[in-house]
């Protein structure tokens, strides 16, 4: 049952984090993982390291437990602890559903079903904390089940609320490797960093105000966005002290819970347009569309931070809505703006949906990137009381005659006030649990794989990402239960699809979020592919 709480979203935090940059690595070219090093792969490794919380004591040895003959016979595979809650007892099969912690080496944090090794040694009932023991290899037997006190049970709630602990490198260009286990830097060979990622909310445009719930920006009174940062705990009067744990300080005093921006932890658009990042994992970029027909990008770092344009060169050409090139590119100017971050162009004469390929270079023997855009109404400025940046037209240059995106459209500019009738992408809030009947989660399946189709269809590549994962959530609730309802045979073929559509919507939110649609289509086609045979599965009973 997968259930979008706070809890939820923490415990994925990290998974979806790891699943983006494998799949940046994979769209990248960049080198294949090794067992230390950079970015694995293994889709194992990746749900292990997805758990809200490393506090599973882990011990090696062997263990006696009763065989079918109720002989102990001694298993030689590694133990765990495992904790979770109950939430649901079939008397029936004896099966139990189980919200299950973080097991590291072993399973993610998730619910699943289990069975007892022996379900008449303990009565458990939905509610109740468990603790047990489970070995490698096998995921779907708890041993030696034991229900948790109260008092105890309070303890491990207290200990869930801090993320997994994480790997990563700080030095330049080595700022994307996430490990959950620790090593050696790749190109630098240094230690790697231990920390925990954890998901809070900012002002848009005050980075420096940070909380950890949703609300409004006491700056400028907009809606505050969410941002991956790193949790630590300080004491007051002391900058020196930094801990991974909440405890006492020297002066008796609790440990003061702390949050440090991190590199990519931000990609939330500042001017209401399309926010890509580059494949060298440090330039940043956000196009948007304004009035009067002008394309306007703006640059930043891997913080986020406006990036002066020092050296950049950028041009762009019209497409159209399969991104075919039309006409000759045009390159963009400084923009006259406050800002000091900005190329833009006037594109006179275009109408909506407005499709562009933008082709940049960071200095002049670099390669050049491809961006594509595709607007389909004019970008907003966030905040309660925001006005459109359109109304200067600065930079004079102009596709030539001939060049317009397509011959049927009309030359006259779109008029004041001009709404399109568009896709509008989802907005990041606290959604209703999923439903639980087949029937119920194959419509939403259904609805949220056309939402992907339909964010692509618009060229909202930065907008992807949500339904996709959305549509991920729900194969993942449909195999974890309701695989008992598909006939034997049949479960290899579900479990191949919930992989594969899986695996294809980490890399869809990847490629949306380096802006190249081209990346984007072969990707789209395997999440379709793999929805369609998750639905036969099912409709085939």
């Amino acid at each position: 049952m997968r259930r979008v709480t706070e809890a939820t979203k923490r415990r994925t935090t990290a998974f979806l984090i790891s699943s983006a940059i494998v799949g940046f690595a994979c769209l990248a070219g960049l080198p294949p993982a090794n067992s230390n090093s950079f970015l694995r792969v293994s889709l194992l490794e990746a749900r292990q390291s997805a758990g809200s919380s490393p506090k599973s004591s882990v011990a090696s040895g062997k263990q006696s437990k009763p065989n079918a003959q109720g002989e102990n016979v001694a298993n030689t595979k590694k133990e765990h602890a495992f904790r979770g809650r109950v939430e649901k007892v079939d008397p029936q099969t004896h099966m139990l559903t189980i919200d299950g912690e973080n097991v590291p080496g072993w399973m993610a944090a998730m619910t699943m079903n289990y069975r007892m090794d022996n379900p008449g040694s303990v009565i458990v009932k939905p509610g109740d904390r468990i603790i047990a023991t489970v070995y490698d290899g096998d995921f779907t037997t708890l041993h030696n089940v034991r229900v948790v006190a109260t008092g105890s049970a309070t303890a491990v709630i207290k200990t869930n609320d801090l993320p997994p602990i994480s790997y990563v490198c700080s030095s330049p260009g080595e700022e994307s490797v996430l490990e959950d286990k620790p090593g050696k830097c790749p190109i630098s060979g240094k230690p790697m960093t231990p920390l925990r990622l954890v998901t809070v909310y900012s002002c848009l445009k005050f980075q420096s105000f940070i909380q950890e719930n949703p609300g409004v920006c006491p700056v400028d009174k907009s809606e505050l966005v969410p941002i991956t940062t790193a949790l630590y705990f300080t004491c007051k009067g002391d900058s020196g002290a930094r801990s991974l744990q909440p405890g006492t300080c020297s002066d008796g005093s609790a440990r003061v819970k702390t949050y440090e921006r991190r590199p990519h932890g931000d990609h939330n658009p500042r001017h209401g347009g399309q926010f890509f990042m580059a494949d060298d994992s440090w330039h940043h970029l956000e196009g948007t569309w304004v009035k009067p027909n002008i394309l306007r990008v703006y640059f930043y770092n891997d913080m986020t931070q406006p990036l002066a344009i020092t050296g950049f060169s950028a041009n762009a050409v019209k497409s159209d809505g399969n991104g075919n090139e039309i006409g000759a590119p045009v390159p963009l100017r400084q923009g006259q703006t406050n800002d000091h971050n900005v190329l833009e162009l006037a594109v006179p004469g275009t109408t909506l949906p407005a499709n562009f390929a933008l082709r940049v270079k960071f200095k002049p023997s670099d390669k050049e990137r491809v961006f594509d855009f595709t607007f389909a109404d004019y970008s907003k400025e966030p905040g309660p009381a925001a006005v459109a940046n359109g109304a200067q037209a600065s930079t004079t240059a102009a596709f030539p005659a001939g060049s317009s995106s397509a011959s049927n459209q009309p030359s006259q500019p779109a008029a004041s006030g001009q709404q399109s009738e568009a896709y509008v992408p989802s907005t990041i809030k606290q959604e209703a649990p999923l439903p639980t009947t087949i029937p119920e989660l194959l419509a939403e399946l259904g609805k949220r794989a056309q939402s992907v189709k339909t964010a692509l269809d618009q060229g909202d590549l930065t907008g992807l990402w949500y339904p996709a994962i959305g549509a991920k959530d729900v194969a993942l609730a449909l195999e974890e239960n309701h695989s008992n309802e598909v006939p034997e045979a049949k479960r290899p073929q579900l479990d191949s699809a919930v992989r594969r559509l899986t695996m294809a919507a980490w890399q869809i939110d990847a490629a949306g979020d380096l802006g190249n649609k081209e990346k984007v289509l072969p990707l789209y086609q395997d999440f379709a592919a793999a929805v369609a045979d998750v639905e036969s599965v099912y409709e085939a009973r």
